[in-house]
């Protein structure tokens, strides 16, 4: 570009070294930033009338600043995300669908269709403030790459491109400021290649993507083949270096972090991908504040690098935040990683014009903070704007986006051939196919559902004792009061049927016989073993009509209970001795007669004496 471009009146946001930020007035020459007036004493006349046919811009309301940088873009599959729908990392590169999008861009007969997808894919990245982005996951053949890379001239912005076929680096010598070496990670790493991409980096010296979202499968292999993490061991292989990218780790130790920076390694993190396939929450705040250098990429999920910062700001704490730094992992550090941080990545003298511009007159964009800085200006771009707010873009001084509008693509044509690269793209992976397949698997799911008996597991019964808590339920989740617990003590007894039992109650008259607590019935269950009643023969005296008193023998039958009681008490009033029993084989011995005692409150007369 030949002539004066003048930037006025504009609120700069500048990301050099000394973090001037204000109203600046900024002078392009030749592509390059000639001049900056950071305290406007710039004429507008008198600089006309020196250099005629300079182009004013009048950036009132407006703010500038450096282009992003997007560090790694996959662009054939972000014309197909749907299919990201059910993957993670432990399935994301056996994912069948996608090697069948990866067989079909590496057909010849693809070839035109692969340079229009990538044609709207950088167009798409140049509207999104987008200066420089690193195409990933990149596989073609090397007919394709000669075809279309030899002269890349048609890409305006500054690029990169990685392959993961090494054969593919044959007769590319010199064209290493823009391709990059893909190393994927999975269960087979081993030593051999290992070794194969070390003598890659040494011949070509290429810059190094490693892959590093590893699966649980592919972790567990490397401690088992190796004995130890991953990071560890590409350290000891000379494999970590300023030239090498670790992309998405996904499994991190704090020892390993050394590594990375001791070895001033650049870690490259893709939000969007870790929050749609990371299964376990990933430290952000640890990653950030590490000191390691930290570059911002889509990847194949993300949409643009502006939505990326929002997403990173939202995740990360407000203790380790910084807002300036958060932006310069989207535009200073990838600069030194890609190797062209003396060109561009920050607005200053003599650097490359690489900027954008951004909308504040829209009242939802009213630029509210209490002062001008460096850091409350990036917490305000990323906390309130976004690329659609982006009304120009230069590269190198050149605008491809003005008004809002891309200058090198038309932008209608570039929405109807999205659309039917998209509908290719879901025929090749067949996306349909599958879709009807799983539906189906759930239509049979159901009929079975519905077939079979349910046989419900019956679920553990939970005792809460909410007596500490005043009665008040304090855990997780639903439940149901089933009842009181009740414990052993409350328990009743067992009640057994009650007995027809005739109960003899007699009134005691006199104490001289004491009292009995043996009832005759619990006597008589003793003896009931026996019913057979015994012939004994006993005396009795009798009066006479004479009222004289005579003695004689009389022969009865007596059950031993009865025979108890008489041995026990006189029949005539005389002592039990005068009962005889002449059957002395029917004696009852006198350790099995339950005799009846008497109880004696008191002392007797006869007792006095002793």
């Amino acid at each position: 570009m030949n002539g004066f471009m003048i930037i006025k009146n504009g609120l700069v946001l500048s990301l050099d070294r000394k973090g001037m930020t204000g109203f600046f007035t900024v002078i392009i020459r030749n592509g390059k930033i000639f001049l900056i007036d950071y305290e406007n004493k710039f004429t507008e006349k008198e600089f006309l009338l020196k250099y005629p046919g300079s182009e004013i811009i009048d950036a009132t309301g407006k703010l500038v600043m450096p282009g992003f940088f997007n560090s790694r873009l996959v662009t054939f599959y972000s014309f197909g995300k749907y299919f990201f729908k059910k993957c993670n990392y432990d399935n994301l590169y056996s994912w069948h669908s996608l090697k069948l999008i990866d067989r079909f861009i590496s057909e010849e007969s693809s070839y035109d269709l692969i340079s229009d997808m990538m044609k709207i894919s950088f167009a798409r990245s140049v509207e999104n403030g987008e200066i420089f982005f690193c195409e990933s996951n990149f596989p073609l053949k090397k007919e394709f790459f000669d075809s279309k890379f030899q002269d890349p001239d048609w890409i305006k912005q500054y690029f990169s491109i990685t392959i993961n076929d090494f054969t593919l680096l044959t007769g590319l010598t010199g064209q290493e400021k823009f391709v990059s070496l893909g190393f994927r990670t999975d269960e087979d790493i081993n030593n051999y290649s290992l070794t194969s991409i070390k003598k890659a980096i040494s011949e070509y010296r290429y810059r190094v993507f490693i892959e590093a979202s590893l699966s649980q499968k592919t972790f567990d292999s490397i401690k088992k083949v190796f004995g130890k993490p991953l990071i560890n061991v590409l350290s000891e292989m000379e494999l970590i270096s300023p030239s090498v990218i670790i992309s998405n780790p996904t499994h991190l130790s704090n020892s390993e972090t050394e590594i990375l920076k001791k070895k001033r390694a650049a870690v490259l993190i893709s939000v969007s991908d870790y929050l749609n396939f990371q299964q376990t929450r990933t430290d952000f705040d640890s990653l950030i504040s590490s000191g390691m250098n930290i570059i911002l990429g889509t990847g194949y999920t993300g949409s643009s690098i502006f939505s990326e910062l929002k997403l990173l700001a939202g995740i990360l704490s407000r203790s380790n935040l910084s807002y300036e730094h958060l932006m310069k992992t989207a535009i200073q550090n990838p600069a030194q990683v890609f190797g062209i941080g003396n060109l561009t990545g920050s607005i200053e003298r003599n650097k490359s014009a690489d900027l954008i511009i951004l909308n504040l007159k829209d009242i939802r964009n009213s630029l509210n903070i209490p002062e001008i800085n460096s850091e409350n200006l990036c917490d305000f771009i990323i906390s309130n704007l976004s690329e659609k707010d982006i009304t120009h873009v230069f590269i190198k001084g050149e605008p491809v986006v003005r008004d809002g509008r891309n200058i090198l693509f038309d932008t209608d044509k570039a929405l109807k051939r999205s659309a039917e690269i998209s509908g290719k793209i879901y025929s090749a992976g067949k996306y349909f196919e599958y879709k009807e397949k799983y539906m189906m698997r759930g239509r049979v799911d159901m009929l079975n559902t519905d077939t079979q008996e349910i046989t419900e597991v019956p679920k553990q019964e939970i005792f809460v004792d909410m007596t500490e808590t005043g009665g008040e339920y304090t855990g997780e989740g639903e439940f149901t009061i089933l009842g009181a617990k009740e414990e052993e003590f409350e328990k009743t007894r067992e009640k057994f049927p009650a007995e027809d039992i005739s109960e003899n109650i007699n009134e005691i008259t006199s104490l001289d016989k004491g009292l009995s607590f043996l009832e005759e019935d619990t006597i008589s269950q003793h003896i009931e073993e026996e019913p057979e009643r015994d012939a004994i023969k006993i005396s009795v005296t009798e009066k006479t009509d004479n009222q004289e008193y005579t003695e004689k023998e009389v022969t009865t039958g007596i059950s031993k209970a009865e025979k108890i009681r008489f041995t026990d008490e006189s029949v005539t009033g005389k002592d039990s001795d005068s009962v005889k029993n002449e059957d002395s084989e029917s004696e009852i011995q006198p350790e099995s007669i339950l005799k009846k005692t008497k109880l004696k409150f008191g002392f007797g007369d006869s007792d006095k004496s002793k």
